[in-house]
This record gives C-alpha cells, sequence and structure tokens, in this order.
C-alpha cells in the first residue's frame, strides 16, 4: 500500500490531517493519541491488514509514526 494511503487511514485514527502524518513524528505529539486510538488503530489494522496478532504490548512499543507504518507493511504471522 502507498504511503498516502496509509498515512489517509492513520490520519483517521487520530483524527487529523493526511499531511500532518510523518514517518519521523511521535506519536505522543497527537493530542488524540489515547486509550480510544489505540483500539482504534487495532481495529483499523484488522480489518485492513488482517492484523489479529497486535496485543497491548506492541501498542505500547509505539513510538512514531514510522512505527505503525511497518505494521502495516508486514504480514501476518
Amino acid at each position: 500500500m502507498e504511503t498516502e494511503i496509509k498515512a489517509a487511514l492513520l490520519a483517521e485514527v487520530l483524527e487529523v490531517d493526511a499531511n500532518d502524518i510523518h514517518s519521523d513524528y511521535p506519536l505522543d505529539k497527537f493530542e488524540s493519541w489515547d486509550s480510544m486510538a489505540a483500539l482504534t488503530l487495532i481495529v483499523m489494522l484488522e480489518e485492513n491488514y488482517a492484523r489479529t496478532d497486535i496485543d497491548s504490548e506492541l501498542i505500547k512499543s509505539l513510538v512514531t509514526v514510522g512505527d505503525i507504518f511497518k505494521i502495516m507493511e508486514k504480514k501476518h504471522v
């Protein structure tokens, strides 16, 4: 999937403009990055990428937008 599509999906989760999504941007700088956004992210990853292996430990380890992009690129294990 192209970066623009990934950015659009993540922008929807974070409730921001897709132009605000950059790989090196820290997630904690988004006001909307909270437990609800994390749950929404899990659902989005499952629906769009068939990722049913996402757990709370993985979510807690995410630091930047790029970390989420990497999950979007990986195949379900």
